[in-house]
């Protein structure tokens, strides 16, 4: 495993940027392993009038970590509904500025010693894979194949059977309060299965197994591309989560 040789500040989201740099409680988690991520927020749900999450639920928007941290200021919300416009409306500039800023990353990442990672779909649920992008006057069918060499890795709703990710492109199913059937046939298939639990005490534990499997704590860190296969990924309750009525929260 690479680790940090040079234990360099990561560059601050600039305006007009995509990509926030471990700019989030989780994924700085993620530096203790040796890996920076690079992850892009928009504006989840149908929230711009243009819907990134096909297949969110009820407790789903209502758990949405959209305004946690920083997300609770009308500026960042209006950066996320402005990224997302441009996304539907600019596409062509806005892929070439994501490839751009993607090549920045790994190469800042590399320099500090460190394994650049990329996550996509930090508050949307967009099918990456099946989207177009040029890299040096080359086109790709998405950037995972643009970037073969890059970790990139998302949660989903959508079912399984309708994805068809990279290698390098890691999912992980995400459980909802309606999808179990889709959660299932996810863990049939080998994917791993988030779930949020109600935990109340801040030191309470996750219960051993659920769905008939092994459940680990991915409050550790956001790094799911390292977790062992065949298992729920557990999540505590947080925000808004805390006071689920719909289901979501387990």
């Amino acid at each position: 495993m690479v680790t940090a040789t040079t234990q360099r500040k990561p560059r601050s989201m600039a305006t007009g940027d995509l990509l926030n740099i471990d700019n989030n409680a989780k994924t700085v988690k993620g530096a203790k392993l040796g890996i920076r991520t690079a992850i892009m927020y928009l504006a989840p749900s149908d929230v711009s009038g243009r819907n990134v999450c096909q297949f969110a639920s009820d407790g789903c928007r209502a758990a949405c970590l959209n305004t946690a941290g920083r997300g609770k200021f009308d500026m960042v919300q209006n950066a996320r509904i402005r990224r997302t416009n441009r996304f539907f409306n600019e596409r062509e500039s806005f892929m070439a500025r994501l490839v751009f800023e993607i090549t920045r990353h790994v190469s800042e990442a590399l320099r500090d010693g460190m394994i650049p990672a990329v996550r996509l779909n930090g508050t949307s649920d967009l099918p990456w894979e099946r989207l177009k992008c040029e890299r040096d006057g080359i086109e790709y069918a998405s950037l995972m194949i643009a970037f073969p060499n890059v970790q990139f890795y998302d949660y989903t709703k959508v079912p399984v059977s309708r994805r068809n990710p990279a290698s390098n492109y890691h999912l992980t199913f995400s459980l909802s309060e309606s999808n179990d059937a889709d959660a299932l046939d996810a863990l049939d298939a080998g994917y791993n299965v988030a779930a949020v639990f109600d935990i109340k005490s801040r030191g309470g534990n996750l219960p051993e197994t659920f769905m008939g499997r092994e459940v680990i704590n991915a409050d550790d860190s956001d790094v799911r591309f390292y977790d062992p296969k065949g298992v729920i990924v557990g999540l505590k309750a947080k925000g808004d989560a805390r006071g689920d009525t719909t289901g979501f929260v387990r």
